[in-house]
């Protein structure tokens, strides 16, 4: 499929989104409906030292020495670096846990925005697959920024060091602030990509997998034909939202003032602001809707017309 121009609209999916919201929470009102969706929002939105013994005066005078003071200087402070080390795995046992638990939340989340309901158990279970799918892929995207911004900090670092021979000379000062200019820089940009990436993944991935049962990767490939035919589109979407994101940064701190902190505990203040996380959630479905009517989720594929039905063979083209 090839991708046309369109006239792409900002504030006009907004105001769908906010009429959406208002049937779902206040059409009627029910306590139930929003603890519920409260807890869905909450799970998707989840996630929302100095060691001794060496001498750094001067250069070893050779790479035996080296080795040899290294692992003494390990050896000294095994202990230190055994609970460093089970304290870092316990760190990424928890980040993985969110990651898991937020994915699940994601599509629970989409599917009661979806469908106007409230539910937990059915969703969870129902796309499991998909969920799982989309957190391995957020695990293998975690681990491929941290590996460039290591990357980042060794390419310039490791020469740096040698000439420098570990003294602080003007050749040294000159390479470390040669090196902190490339890793801020490297930091800058891989952080700019990093949060358009969650942005695109949140927004539009995860409404592709739920419309067409596709794994994350999968959806990807279905989304970048359209990035690469509107990219100042995305690009001002992006910038729509950090706009709103001012928005909603001073609702919550006036929800704070007004509940005496109340809106900042977890879930609670989920529940309490949670026409802004509702309509958050409708805006990127009629946002990605105007493209294609393809991509329209409230329109079950089975009962749309034979264009729309055939739309997701269409975007493999």
């Amino acid at each position: 499929m090839e991708p046309m121009t369109y006239s792409i609209r900002y504030w006009q999916p907004l105001e769908r989104a906010f009429d959406r919201m208002r049937r779902i929470l206040f059409e009627p009102f029910n306590l139930v409906t929003w603890m519920v969706l409260g807890f869905s929002a909450w799970l998707a939105t989840l996630g929302s030292g100095n060691g001794g013994g060496g001498n750094f005066g001067g250069a070893p005078s050779d790479i035996g020495e080296a080795f040899g003071d290294a692992a003494s200087s390990l050896f000294d402070n095994i202990f230190l670096f055994g609970l460093v080390g089970m304290a870092g795995i316990v760190v990424l046992a928890l980040i993985a846990v969110v990651l898991w638990l937020s994915s699940r939340g994601k599509f629970i989340f989409l599917d009661n925005c979806v469908h106007e309901r409230a539910e937990i158990s059915n969703p969870w279970h129902r796309y499991k697959a998909l969920a799982n799918s989309l957190f391995l892929w957020r695990i293998a995207f975690v681990g491929a920024v941290i590996a460039v911004l290591a990357t980042a900090a060794l390419i310039p670092a490791i020469p740096a060091a040698l000439i420098s021979g570990g003294s602080f000379d003007d050749l040294s000062i000159f390479a470390m602030t040669s090196w902190g200019i490339f890793f801020g820089l490297a930091t800058v940009v891989v952080v700019i990509f990093s949060l358009f990436v969650s942005l695109f993944l949140d927004a539009f991935v995860v409404p592709i997998m739920y419309r067409f049962n596709l794994r994350a990767t999968e959806a990807w490939k279905y989304l970048v034909p359209w990035l690469k035919a509107h990219p100042g589109s995305f690009v001002l979407y992006g910038f729509f939202v950090l706009l709103l994101t001012f928005g909603f940064a001073i609702v919550s701190m006036l929800a704070c003032l007004l509940t005496c902190c109340i809106a900042a505990l977890p879930y609670i203040g989920t529940v309490v602001l949670l026409p802004l996380w509702v309509t958050y959630r409708y805006l990127s479905l009629e946002w990605l809707a105007q493209f294609d009517s393809g991509f329209d989720v409230f329109t079950p594929l089975e009962t749309a017309s034979d264009d729309e039905a055939a739309f997701v063979s269409e975007g493999e083209g």
